[in-house]
């Protein structure tokens, strides 16, 4: 019995010791200055978690707030975890945090609060700013301060011109942290080309960076150039072209070391040399070109706006005329191809169109029934005259007893024919070609001149063929 007591009393001394030497985790915190800012805590019961602040300022036990107006408690994950938010947290909530779970330390929290800063530019006395726009000389040095105040903690800044990291000295001076002052000094020269001018802050986790940004107006001297052109063969046009920042408020072109205008635009007589200049000036400085010597005639110098002109609608003009005979061109093209179209359709209409012949006489005695007209066939209508005549033509041979018979078998025919035209289905068609193909008295006078008349006394004058 006693060795179960003491058995139990020394178990009970070993945990005290254990739990008494527990480290509790640690965590750190950061809040926005204003904002709220939670912390959660994992526990084992509910109404013996207390939550401390500094080690000496208890803020709840259990669910119990003693400051609801600063805190607010929570449960989470079936009362595994206790949340405390603390509220709009101010410079004042900033510490130690500690959560107690059966009096012994679980978590530490250590809250910082963050406050950022206002920003600005400061310049120097010799420096002219209006309407947020700053006035700097090129090749100039320029000193800007950029001053952020009142930040927790001290910032960080940082430099850029037109979106690039400045280039030049740049000095920083923190203050001491009770009074949270940066200051930072940019010397540079400006470029021409430089716009703005911005300083950003940097070093803060929930501050987000602060930029201040001004625009830069860097003036410059005028750097000028003259311009000279030949307008007419009488004159020359002299111009003085100059870049500045403000513009030039004052202009001079001398002739032969004479001013010959205030204005920056002058024309002159070509018919003498002279020597030519220019200049003009700002509140920056002045700039003169170099002395140029003119001829009778100035070669070299650029061709004037009228001639250029002149060069324009020339090419204008060239390219519209050669636009329009490719127009006309395509245009004949497709009227050549349709009339050839059109000729040889109507050919080949004509030839399918057959014309009837009835008889000697060759009258038409029946069209009622045009599929019962039979249609001669014109390559034999063309090959057997074609083929006599030039057998009789090349031999020289004729023999009018044996070509009367010949000529008096057409005629039978035609005989038989004129019988038959009652009955229209017997009556033949003739194709007009085949007429076409007879040789005429001249064709016959044409291809043997010697032997005409007695083409005609073989064959008579044709007229029978034609019947045929």
């Amino acid at each position: 019995m006693w060795h179960h007591l003491i058995w139990i009393l020394v178990l009970w001394l070993l945990s005290g010791i254990t739990t008494a030497n527990q480290v509790p985790q640690r965590a750190s915190e950061v809040a926005l200055i204003g904002t709220n800012r939670t912390l959660v805590c994992n526990i084992t019961s509910v109404e013996l978690t207390v939550w401390m602040f500094n080690n000496k300022d208890q803020l709840s036990q259990g669910l119990t707030i003693f400051t609801p107006s600063q805190y607010a408690l929570d449960v989470r994950n079936d009362d595994t975890q206790m949340a405390l938010t603390v509220i709009t947290a101010d410079e004042d909530d900033e510490g130690l945090y500690s959560c107690q779970d059966q009096g012994n330390p679980v978590m530490e929290f250590i809250l910082t609060i963050e406050i950022p800063p206002t920003l600005k530019f400061e310049f120097s006395n010799s420096i002219h700013s209006t309407n947020g726009t700053v006035d700097v000389t090129f090749t100039e040095e320029t000193a800007v301060q950029c001053i952020a105040r009142g930040s927790k903690p001290l910032v960080s800044l940082r430099w850029e011109v037109d979106g690039r990291g400045a280039v030049g000295e740049v000095a920083t001076n923190n203050s001491r942290d009770d009074e949270r002052i940066t200051v930072s000094t940019l010397r540079y020269i400006p470029n021409v080309g430089d716009k703005t001018l911005a300083c950003i802050t940097g070093g803060q986790q929930v501050v987000l960076s602060k930029k201040v940004e001004a625009k830069i107006n860097v003036m410059y001297a005028p750097k000028c150039s003259l311009l000279i052109s030949n307008e007419t063969t009488n004159e020359f046009r002299l111009f003085c072209r100059c870049e500045a920042n403000p513009p030039p408020n004052n202009y001079g072109i001398y002739v032969n070391d004479s001013l010959q205008s205030t204005e920056k635009e002058v024309f002159i007589s070509s018919q003498s040399p002279a020597v030519v200049f220019c200049n003009a000036s700002n509140i920056i400085g002045a700039d003169t070109t170099d002395p140029v010597e003119l001829g009778e005639f100035h070669v070299g110098q650029p061709i004037s706006g009228g001639i250029i002109a002149l060069i324009v609608c020339v090419l204008i003009l060239l390219i519209l005329m050669i636009a329009l005979v490719i127009v006309f061109l395509q245009r004949r093209k497709v009227k050549k191809h349709q009339d050839s179209h059109g000729r040889t359709l109507a050919t080949c209409e004509a030839s399918k169109i057959p014309l009837p012949v009835g008889g000697e006489q060759g009258k038409i005695e029946d069209m009622s029934n045009p599929s019962s007209v039979p249609l001669i066939d014109q390559s034999s209508q063309k090959a057997e005259p074609s083929e006599q005549m030039n057998k009789e033509v090349t031999e020289g041979k004729g023999d009018p007893s044996k070509e009367s018979p010949q000529k008096a078998e057409p005629s039978e025919q035609n005989k038989e024919n004129t019988d038959d035209t009652s009955d229209p289905s017997k009556v033949p068609l003739m194709d007009p070609s085949s007429q076409r193909d007879v040789p005429s008295e001249q064709d016959k006078d044409m291809t043997n001149p010697g032997e005409g008349e007695e083409w005609k006394a073989k064959h008579g004058d044709g007229d029978d063929d034609e019947d045929v």
